[in-house]
């Protein structure tokens, strides 16, 4: 058997190989994809932005169907009996070695000294289809994958991904057993999620559907906005329709405290962003950073503001494996509701990938996707 997979040089130019699919081992999973979304980091990696060993296999956020087995795989991560022809998503990152973060920290898997990462990897590396732009993928040892549920769209499952970025960021704005005293996040207190691309945009339904008062989505083009609303957020404001950074006193007063939101997510990913994150945020703040997976400039912070206002500030990278089951969840309880589908708004073929990163480096797409056996 063989697979038509795309693979990128160093220069961010894509070619389509004719690879073999090699047999699955006694741990492993084949998995014969349906689509792969392209994210910003897909886009930084094509621009040059990401130190990586090229040629790379892309695509990180898929979802397939089960083509085959592992006799020794039985079920799913968490627990749930997988077969072929179940539908399959797959967390990228696989902690290769058992290091002190690992034993000391294990609130923080990522943290590990030594990882590898599906859509990140280079072609000669074994089993070779292991991004998701490919027909097929080869699930290794060690990885965590997930069943999706019979009734969730198989389509739907290149989602889990980022919802798992957006509710990890939403996770880590609570504050252990104390949000009746406004300490993050808690039930009825008010959410900012800066920027209304697909991360903010289920962000935003995260945020709403666990119960915050208030979720204002901030963005300079309306019909993302607008979009946001349809996703949970109840108030809009576009910065565009301010001058300079009064925006912030418009967020103020739609707060009930009138000096900003309990929470601000900056999902945005520019500089700017997170210097106007601290501004929003009301004294005693929690600010949630999510929009900087790779370096886009540096921003400029008085500390003593944070002190000043007594910020509570958290880098949010990926997630925890468990968060997909969280992410699978929301999915399911909220796919007849939310437009999810809208989201993929460039659907393109492997001949057509060029044109999909093309499509989301511009904005022109929320979540452009590759459709491998398309």
């Amino acid at each position: 058997m063989q697979s038509q997979t795309i693979v990128m040089d160093e220069s961010g130019d894509i070619d389509i190989r004719t690879v073999d699919v090699p047999d699955i081992g006694t741990d492993e999973l084949l998995v014969h994809v349906e689509l792969t979304g392209i994210c910003g980091s897909d886009v930084h990696m094509r621009e040059g932005g990401l130190d990586l060993d090229f040629p790379v296999v892309p695509g990180h956020e898929l979802a397939g169907i089960v083509e085959e087995v592992g006799e020794n795989v039985t079920t799913d991560s968490a627990g749930n009996r997988i077969e072929p022809g179940d539908g399959i998503t797959v967390v990228p990152g696989v902690n290769v070695v058992d290091d002190w973060y690992t034993n000391h920290v294990p609130a923080h898997p990522l943290a590990c000294t030594e990882r590898k990462v599906y859509g990140f990897r280079d072609i000669e590396d074994e089993p070779h289809i292991h991004g998701g732009m490919s027909e097929y993928f080869i699930i290794e040892k060690d990885a965590h994958f997930f069943r999706l549920p019979d009734d969730l769209d198989v389509e739907l499952g290149a989602l889990v991904e980022p919802l798992a970025v957006a509710t990890h960021a939403l996770d880590l704005s609570y504050q252990p057993g104390i949000p009746w005293i406004r300490e993050g996040f808690g039930i009825g207190q008010s959410v900012v999620v800066q920027g209304a691309g697909p991360i903010g945009m289920l962000t935003s339904a995260a945020a709403n559907h666990a119960g915050a008062g208030q979720v204002i989505s901030v963005d300079l083009v309306d019909e993302r906005l607008d979009l946001a609303t349809r996703f949970g957020a109840t108030h809009t404001v576009n910065v565009g329709d301010y001058e300079d950074e009064t925006f912030i006193d418009a967020i103020d007063e739609m707060t009930p405290s009138g000096d900003g939101p309990d929470v601000v997510i900056e999902a945005v990913g520019h500089p700017t962003a997170f210097e106007q994150a601290i501004d929003i945020s009301r004294k005693a703040g929690t600010v949630v950073e999510v929009g900087h997976y790779a370096s886009n400039g540096e921003a400029e912070i008085d500390p003593s503001q944070l002190i000043h206002k007594e910020l509570s500030i958290r880098g949010s990278l990926a997630y925890p494996p468990s968060q997909f089951e969280t992410a699978i969840s929301l999915l399911n309880q909220t796919s007849e509701n939310l437009p999810f589908r809208e989201l993929f708004n460039h659907r393109v073929s492997l001949d057509e990938a060029e044109s999909a990163y093309e499509a989301q480096a511009a904005g022109e797409a929320y979540r452009a996707t590759v459709h491998p056996n398309r």
